[in-house]
């Protein structure tokens, strides 16, 4: 029984990013039926709340990213919370903060653990995915924020657009693949940079990717066979 359950345990250890991978997949193809209407906050809020789970999962190889990740989970899932059922904007703003540091925190040690593994397995490929994905939701945090701080800071094509952060979820995805549709626009500066910055980011993190898959190629053991 004790060597089942060591089995189970070391089998769940080597799929973290499956899990924090499936989070993310179930959140992005999700959201947009589930944030309309009454209760739409509290889905959207249920489905972030299993990416902050399944994110400190995927840093617990080591007790201090455990630790940090926890110190920002436990913040933006409390303040996400309160917000939802208070509607009192410093909640949601204080949430924000978290839950970027926390997003920026596991796509950090995400990149870190893909770029020194030796060897590529179905979970380092899973990792870098997901790494990606949280980049983008790290950005449309980062929009939300500073269109809740200076309203105006963003433009759009089609006159009404309320600028959720569903919306800046969108956005966000379409800057990073550097697609422009253009549909949304930054006006100020300080929007206008962090667009500049994810464009930036996302160029180089497929770039940095390319090139750490190709080296593991590089470093796999010959097996004789051509």
């Amino acid at each position: 029984m004790k060597g089942l359950l060591a089995r189970y345990l070391a089998r769940a250890r080597a799929m973290r990013f499956h899990y924090l991978l499936a989070s993310l997949v179930l959140l992005l193809a999700v959201y947009p039926y589930v944030s309309a209407g009454p209760t739409g906050p509290a889905a959207l809020k249920v489905l972030s709340s299993f990416v902050l789970i399944t994110g400190v999962y995927a840093v617990s190889n080591q007790r201090r990213q455990v630790a940090i990740a926890v110190l920002l989970a436990i913040p933006a899932f409390g303040f996400g919370w309160l917000y939802v059922i208070s509607g009192t904007p410093v909640f949601g703003s204080t949430e924000s903060i978290f839950t970027l540091l926390f997003y920026a925190f596991t796509a950090l040690v995400g990149l870190l653990r893909v770029l020194g593994e030796r060897q590529i397995t179905t979970d380092t490929i899973y990792g870098a995915v997901s790494v990606y994905l949280l980049m983008g939701l790290t950005w449309a945090t980062a929009y939300s924020l500073v269109e809740s701080v200076s309203p105006g800071s963003f433009s759009s094509s089609h006159p009404g657009t309320a600028f959720t952060f569903p919306t800046f979820i969108y956005y966000s995805f379409v800057t990073l693949a550097t697609l422009g549709y253009g549909d949304i626009t930054p006006v100020t500066d300080q929007a206008r940079s962090l667009a500049v910055l994810e464009t930036v980011s996302g160029t180089i993190y497929i770039a940095v990717l390319i090139a750490r898959l190709v080296a593991a190629a590089g470093w796999m053991p010959k097996t004789g066979r051509e």
